[in-house]
């Protein structure tokens, strides 16, 4: 085969299509194995979250049934029982308790202003939102503490 020989071949019809189903396969592969990431990422959280299911929702139900009154593993409301930074622990509803995680990147609010972790103290009602971590504890992404007169109605 000479050098006009393989660049009229790279210019076939059969080449390309040749390269284009390579290329099609190669895409296949990537997003195949982006899926087997992902669900190997969720039956992780899966099995780590029924390991913990006491410490995370107390004894409300069953492992299928929580219960009514079972917190939500993305955040939780309550008041502030302890607080050894980076973390601190909520007492929520039915005084069942949350630890929180604070991250450099943790938004923490009184009201409209931004405040810092030197704010958060025990005795004081909070809001948190974050993500569930493996052992329970939630990864808080934004914390804002509550006013008194807006617990005074919340019975704990």
């Amino acid at each position: 085969m000479n050098h006009t020989d393989i660049a009229s071949f790279m210019k076939s019809n059969t080449f390309v299509k040749a390269l284009a189903a390579i290329g099609i396969l190669i895409v296949a592969v990537f997003i195949f194995e982006a899926g087997v990431v992902v669900g190997f990422h969720k039956a992780s959280f899966a099995y780590h979250w029924e390991k913990n299911y006491e410490h995370n929702f107390g004894s409300s139900g069953g492992p299928l049934m929580p219960g009514r009154n079972a917190p939500n593993p993305h955040g939780t409301e309550g008041k502030i029982v302890d607080v050894s930074l980076p973390t601190f622990v909520v007492a929520g509803q039915n005084e069942n308790e949350r630890t929180i995680m604070i991250g450099d990147d943790t938004i923490i609010r009184d009201g409209a202003a931004t405040v810092s972790t030197d704010d958060l103290a025990v005795g004081k009602y909070v809001v948190v939102i974050g993500a569930p971590g493996d052992d329970g504890v939630v990864d808080a992404g934004f914390v804002r503490i509550m006013p008194a007169a807006a617990t005074s109605s919340n019975p704990r």
